[in-house]
């Protein structure tokens, strides 16, 4: 394994072979290879990977594309995207937020995480700091190291909602973005607009006498898959340093297709250099731009009633794994948008030795592919997925009662 070492950075070489490696990718490819070994089905509850597919309004939107005769469409445009899907989503984001947004605060990117990445590159010199709440996407560590920065945690509150003062007491003068994931991946928490206030309030004091104020940085793609329909709340509007980040690969089912945007408040420091630098590192970074189909699409697709997933659809395997777990004496805090579970182990499976590892092992001996907690900074805990199907669900849950019951 080690004879490549020498042909990689040190860096990716000490991920891959220190085994730090993205646990969520290693489960999916466990389940990858237990498909192709055969022996019946296998239970991939591991990757946020969209079961539901793209509304047919998408297709039909595909279908009038590619049929139009119009020359030069899939050719390179503007870095930061086509100016009249730049100024849709602003009337979009306009609307959402109560802010002027512009197509001038709007960057198209090759999803949420491209657009992290340029964000970052953008911003970020080494050694500054990155806040970020406890569990986090655990991709965010390597977004911060490809910038040369350092990824802080802070833990949260009960039922994963923020602590304002935890973030607070780890701020130093390197911090330069406080990255916020609501709703949440992996505990589906949803942050509460009282806190995001409280948080804006605390913020705005800390930056007293800093020569740059602290940016939020909110990467939301779950942000339209909320269970009761209600939206969540954003710092837009309460903090006025806050830069948003969206895709579709969720709400539209399109995760392999890599569309998303940048918002910046227009209320930011220096929007306008910002804009500009996020287009320049778009390039830079080898993105270029987002891909062309899938902007010209979005403007034909957006804001119908024919175009977006069920989300009843993952808020019903939601209850029904989490009801299950629940029986089995697992603590899981049913989640308010996505479609993901962070159940906490029994107390007896805990205090086993390996305790979330442990049980993600006995779970791949039984063809059930679910990701331990500690990968997201919270041992203890499991992230299951309920974007798989029904049957996924269902044989899972027979694989739980069968280690655990």
């Amino acid at each position: 394994m080690d004879e490549g070492r020498a042909l990689l950075s040190t860096r990716v070489a000490n991920t891959l072979l220190g085994a730090k490696e993205s646990w969520t990718r290693r489960m999916f490819e466990q389940a990858a290879a237990l498909r192709k070994q055969g022996g019946g089905p296998v239970y991939d509850l591991s990757l946020g990977n969209p079961s539901l597919e793209p509304p047919p309004r998408w297709t039909q939107a595909l279908h009038e594309l590619l049929d139009d005769p119009t020359l030069g469409t899939h050719r390179y445009m503007t870095n930061a995207g086509f100016a009249h899907v730049r100024e849709f989503i602003a009337e979009r984001e306009a609307q959402r937020f109560d802010l002027p947004v512009t197509a001038a605060h709007i960057t198209m990117t090759v999803g949420a995480a491209g657009g992290i990445n340029v964000l970052m590159r953008a911003m970020l010199n080494p050694g500054d700091q990155v806040l970020v709440p406890i569990p986090y996407f655990i991709e965010y560590n390597h977004y911060c190291a490809n910038a040369g920065a350092e990824l802080v945690a802070a833990p949260s509150a009960e039922g994963f909602t923020l602590d304002v003062d935890a973030l607070v007491e780890r701020l130093t003068p390197r911090t330069r973005l406080l990255l916020i994931n609501s709703p949440n991946n992996p505990s589906g928490a949803v942050y509460t607009a009282e806190k995001l206030t409280r948080l804006a309030d605390a913020l705005r004091d800390a930056n007293v006498g800093r020569p740059q104020p602290i940016v939020v940085v909110e990467d939301s793609p779950y942000r339209d898959l909320t269970h009761d329909g209600r939206p969540a709340a954003s710092m837009m509007g309460c903090y006025e340093h806050t830069i948003h980040l969206t895709s579709h690969s969720k709400d539209l089912g399109l995760a392999g297709e890599r569309i998303g945007y940048i918002v910046i408040s227009p209320r930011t420091a220096g929007s306008d250099l910002l804009a500009r630098a996020f287009a320049f590192c778009n390039r830079v970074l080898g993105f270029v731009n987002a891909p062309a189909l899938m902007q010209r699409a979005l403007p034909l697709v957006l804001g119908r009633d024919d175009g977006k997933v069920d989300v009843e659809v993952y808020a019903r395997r939601c209850r029904r794994m989490a009801e299950g777990l629940s029986a089995l004496g697992f603590s899981v805090m049913p989640p308010k948008a996505g479609f993901f579970l962070f159940p906490a182990l029994p107390e007896a499976l805990r205090d086993e030795e390996g305790g979330d590892v442990a049980l993600t092992d006995k779970l791949l001996a039984e063809r059930t592919i679910v990701v331990p907690g500690v990968a997201f900074g919270v041992p203890g805990h499991l992230r299951l997925s309920m974007s798989a199907d029904d049957e996924a669900v269902e044989g899972a849950l027979a694989a739980f009662q069968r280690v655990c019951g």
